[in-house]
């Protein structure tokens, strides 16, 4: 009987399998026509295969076909109802855009988006036009779409290698993955260069500045190639997602893909390749970045690279994790290990600083302390460069309005030493006491300034000083004493190092008290819900807990049952006057909060939706419904961390399912 219990994992796979299914019959159907090259045929085909569907009696209207100029593609248009084009000024220019408003009024049964990695114009609701279809998808509405496969973003490196040009315009891979059918165009690459030669994919110029660029053979085939293998990647994928739900074979688990990025540029490279890892062996996917005390210091460029790139991640479905230390390797190991990381990929930087030689690598440390983990090295791929990088000289400039305070401070506190060691000296002291009066002044310079310029700056003062005025020739630079350069010299290492230990010490204990002020917030939000009655308390209650964490101001959209917006609840940060926070109720801000409660996604300032809102907007949502939207009013138009985005999700969630439970204002009042 033992033996003949179910299995609880096979239930829950099965169980969660049936509810992707039963979701997938709620929204439409995407169908992706993928080509390796442009003029392989996509966008003809999906014009065929859209009176196929005319001929079946299908609505069929054309929201956006890319008008190239080629006879036999716009000859297929015929017949198709077209929707007018979105015209949108930039620049002075008016460009044609897909009208995503009008096609959901529209809503046939069958839309044809072309181009479903191109970049919307700004003005548009969305920054990315996959971001339009799969509003169309969640209205009930079929898509036939078009996409090279140098746009999947997984891709990008390989491809770029290949090609040897960037591609800006990209989408998610989950994208491509969540297609209900994609239709590969293969054409032979000999036939796709003669027709090339002919005229029939670009003008003469233009077809022979592609011809000896990317339309070479050697580029052709081996996109092909790729083309070939990441569709039969999807259908393997497919089934054994399903044979595994369904209980058909042996269920195996236990991969973990660790991608270490930074501010890197080679960073990107580095999750691109760790993607394409997951997907290959089916395996949970985690970006891992170390936020050390040089990070915390770093300019306002370097940050922006490094959210960059944890943007990329999040988009190709990894898993976020930050952790803090100024030990990068030691960090990584352990996360490695705690996490039962199989895998992990790191990046390898081809410029170091001759003081980072005698440094032990992370791959070192990894081997050590757990040699069962696979490691992957991407090289940078950069040529060596000798210059100093902008961000460096970028974090100088930005530090440069501290620096004359900071060294005022430091300076001042060791010419109060130097005037203790003078007294030191008049007491009849010996020189052993007054070495440690100076050290004792590097360590309060430290507690004053964290950087180690300064650390460097005290213990260089304190070996000069105490060399002029307390040694034998004094009021002079010059020794008589054979062991005196040995003291200078262990007084200026004993003093630097013991300085950088009381910085990283100060780092450590502010971090940690970070952490800790954090993780109260989250408790004290999760307690006091629990005491809330009425839904005025739970919004309450997430405002000012929300506001506590970010030190922002926030607005609080309830939604009510018919759908429509309630009076928004105003909570500014200190600092701030309320009609401040009034001005941002306006007509725009509105028809942002509105799509995130139709469409239940954040949106606003800082995402890839409406960004050019003045506040970020989430859904406070239950397992059902939105139960109303929360703004995030962003002055100085900063992302949010993503640690304290974590915590935000998770106490929206805490609200979402408390406000099930809450008791209307009526009833409350009546008992």
């Amino acid at each position: 009987m033992e033996n003949e219990r179910p299995d609880s994992q096979q239930l829950l796979r099965k169980l969660k399998y049936e509810e992707e299914q039963k979701q997938k019959k709620t929204r439409g159907k995407l169908k992706i026509f993928l080509g390796y090259a442009a003029g392989s045929g996509k966008t003809y085909t999906m014009l065929e295969a859209a009176h196929e569907a005319l001929r079946h009696g299908v609505e069929v209207v054309a929201g956006y076909v890319e008008p190239h100029a080629r006879p036999d593609t716009q000859a297929l248009t015929e017949g198709i109802e077209m929707l007018p084009p979105m015209m949108v000024d930039y620049k002075g220019v008016k460009l044609r855009e897909f009208d995503v408003d009008a096609a959901l009024k529209r809503k046939p049964k069958l839309m044809l988006v072309d181009e479903l990695a191109h970049t919307n114009a700004k003005g548009c609701r969305n920054e990315k036009r996959y971001q339009d279809v799969k509003e169309l998808l969640r209205a009930g509405i079929n898509v036939y779409t078009t996409l090279n496969i140098q746009h999947l973003e997984s891709l990008n490196d390989l491809v770029g290698t290949i090609t040897q040009i960037e591609v800006r315009e990209r989408i998610p891979d989950r994208i491509f993955d969540m297609a209900d059918q994609v239709e590969v165009i293969d054409i032979e690459p000999d036939e796709l260069i003669e027709r090339m030669k002919e005229g029939k994919i670009y003008g003469r110029l233009q077809a022979e500045r592609a011809l000896s660029n990317f339309f070479k053979r050697e580029k052709l085939v081996a996109l092909r190639e790729i083309t070939l293998r990441r569709v039969a990647d999807r259908v393997n994928r497919i089934a054994e997602e399903e044979r595994n739900a369904l209980g058909n074979m042996e269920y195996h688990t236990g991969e973990h893909i660790l991608a270490c990025v930074s501010s890197a540029p080679s960073s990107a490279k580095v999750i691109r390749t760790a993607s394409r890892l997951a997907y290959a062996f089916h395996a949970q996917f985690t970006v891992l970045s170390v936020e050390t005390p040089e990070l915390k210091q770093a300019d306002e460029k370097t940050k922006r690279v490094l959210n960059r790139h944890l943007e990329l991640a999040r988009a190709l479905g990894a898993k976020i994790v930050t952790v803090y230390g100024s030990d990068i390797a030691q960090q990584i190991a352990e996360y490695a290990i705690v996490g039962n990381v199989s895998k992990v990929v790191i990046g390898k930087n081809n410029r170091r600083r001759f003081w980072e030689k005698g440094k032990v690598e992370v791959l070192e440390t990894l081997m050590y302390r757990a040699p069962n983990i696979d490691i992957y090295i991407i090289p940078d791929g950069r040529k060596k460069n000798t210059g100093k990088e902008p961000a460096g000289k970028g974090r100088h400039r930005s530090e440069h309005s501290h620096t004359v305070a900071d060294l005022a401070a430091i300076t001042g506190v060791l010419l109060l030493t130097t005037a203790v060691a003078f007294g030191f000296q008049k007491l009849g002291l010996s020189e052993s006491n007054i070495i440690m009066t100076y050290i004792l002044g590097v360590l309060l310079s430290s507690y004053i300034a964290d950087k180690k310029i300064y650390a460097l700056y005290s213990s260089l003062f304190s070996v000069l000083t105490f060399n002029f005025f307390f040694t034998d020739p004094y009021l002079s630079f010059k020794a008589y004493d054979k062991g005196y350069p040995t003291t200078f010299v262990m007084l200026f290492v004993v003093g630097f190092f013991t300085a950088s230990l009381t910085r990283k010490l100060k780092q450590q204990n502010r971090e940690s008290a970070k952490k800790q002020y954090r993780t109260e917030i989250l408790l004290e939000n999760s307690q006091k819900l629990r005491r809330c009655k009425s839904k005025a308390e739970v919004w309450k209650q997430v405002a000012e807990q929300a506001g506590k964490l970010l030190n922002l101001s926030i607005l609080i959209y309830p939604v009510k049952k018919d759908g429509l917006l309630d009076l928004p609840l105003l909570f500014p940060r200190k600092g701030m006057e309320q009609r401040t926070l009034e001005e941002l109720v306006n007509f725009q801000e509105k028809a942002v909060v509105q799509w995130v409660a139709a469409n239940h996604h954040r949106a606003g300032a800082c995402t890839h939706t409406l960004p050019e809102a003045q506040a970020m907007y989430l859904p406070v949502q239950d397992a059902e419904e939105v139960k109303g939207v929360m703004g995030i009013l962003l002055e100085e138009r900063r992302p949010v961390q993503d640690f304290e985005y974590g915590l935000l999700i998770a106490m929206l969630n805490e609200a979402g399912v408390k406000l099930q439970d809450a008791l209307p204002e009526k009833q409350i009042k009546a008992s």
